[in-house]
């Protein structure tokens, strides 16, 4: 979460003409505060400030920060500050700050050093944070005295489940960690397959639950194909990649989330639009079955329901559904609900409105014919 660049995004954004005097900043003492608190204390020098394009401009990161990440390195601390930036034709921009604090054991904090910073690119920033979640993982003794300060605090995202068939040195990098950074950052649980056999493969990738979706590496691995992947897994949700460059992967792999995360929402709304017709008609179907239709043929909600428990789905869904489609029966009253109630000592009594038999009865079989299956919960 703390590297996501989606998270990063939606922190509020530097105004594209917001500038600050870096003569105001000689000397300030910053606090950067989410749950624990970082503290700098910026150069007296003027000077100190060029190793910062544009120091008027990138600066402004220190009032709008999003992110503030702090790892040890030989001499002291490494700190970045990061904050988005929004730019002309509403194109967002990543500013960026490289310090570094010198070790100090008492005595007033000493100035930081500014190493850098500049403007980046969502891509450019991305890859960038990719780098540093790696670096950082890779450096587990550091771990304890890493900190990563995020600004706003929001819920952890859900992250859809790839995984990814191919080699496990490319370009002199561990593909498994490179994965599990660029996972962190695009928001996805990545899963690592070795080029083993077709067969061991196939195995693993069937052991895998949930899997959203699945990227074979066909040059490295020409003998896997499509048929490896379970059936469970959308075919459109399979993506085979050709190139053999890892530059050219990683860029491949961080496109293809965003379109799998895109795919999987749209199947989300439609699955959802079926689900909720598929929780109508099987209490419609019941209550068919049960001629549960008129006044004098009533049955309590626990009944409705029956159906959908029976069938593990969603009864909290199909109680709204049911709600959403009745209406008290008044004698003489005409109304087009689904379903009607009396109250009775015992609670609510309900039946299916006589006048919408024939729709009912036609809309169940309709929805029969198309062999839908049941969602999982």
């Amino acid at each position: 979460m703390d590297f996501n660049i989606r998270a990063i995004s939606v922190a509020e954004s530097i105004p594209a003409d917001a500038r600050v005097v870096v003569r105001d900043l000689l000397g300030e003492q910053i606090e950067f505060r989410s749950g624990v608190s970082i503290g700098i204390t910026l150069p007296t020098a003027p000077e100190a400030f060029k190793p910062v394009p544009e120091p008027e401009r990138v600066l402004t990161a220190f009032s709008w920060w999003a992110r503030v990440y702090r790892f040890p390195d030989q001499d002291g601390e490494t700190l970045h500050v990061i904050a988005p930036a929004e730019e002309k034709d509403s194109e967002l921009l990543f500013h960026r700050i490289d310090l570094h604090q010198p070790k100090w054991r008492r005595g007033p904090r000493p100035p930081v050093e500014i190493l850098g910073g500049g403007v980046m690119t969502f891509d450019d920033c991305a890859m960038w944070l990719i780098d540093l979640a790696e670096h950082l993982s890779a450096n587990s003794d550091e771990k304890q005295r890493q900190i990563v300060l995020a600004r706003p605090r929001l819920p952890k995202p859900v992250q859809i489940r790839l995984a990814w068939i191919g080699p496990e040195i490319l370009g002199g990098k561990a593909m498994n960690s490179r994965l599990n950074a660029i996972g962190r950052v695009h928001g996805a649980e990545m899963i690592f397959v070795p080029p083993l056999m077709y067969r061991e493969v196939k195995l693993r990738l069937s052991k895998v639950s949930p899997l959203n979706s699945v990227v074979i590496c066909e040059r490295f691995v020409p003998y896997i194909a499509v048929e490896v992947v379970p059936e469970r897994v959308p075919r459109d949700l399979i993506h085979v990649c050709r190139s053999d460059q890892r530059k050219e992967l990683e860029e491949d792999i961080c496109a293809w989330i965003d379109m799998a995360e895109q795919l999987l929402a749209k199947q989300d709304e439609e699955n959802a639009e079926d689900e909720s017709e598929l929780l109508l008609v099987i209490m419609l179907r019941g209550m068919l079955s049960h001629s549960k239709i008129g006044p004098f043929n009533h049955c309590q909600k626990g009944t409705v329901l029956k159906g959908i428990r029976a069938r593990h789905l969603n009864a909290a869904a199909a109680e709204t559904i049911l709600d959403s489609n009745t209406e008290p029966y008044q004698d003489k009253h005409v109304t087009d609900s689904l379903w009607l109630y009396k109250d009775h000592n015992d609670g609510r009594q309900y039946f299916l409105n006589p006048r919408r038999v024939e729709d009912i009865t036609a809309r169940v079989r309709d929805f029969s014919d198309r062999r839908v299956v049941y969602p999982k919960h």
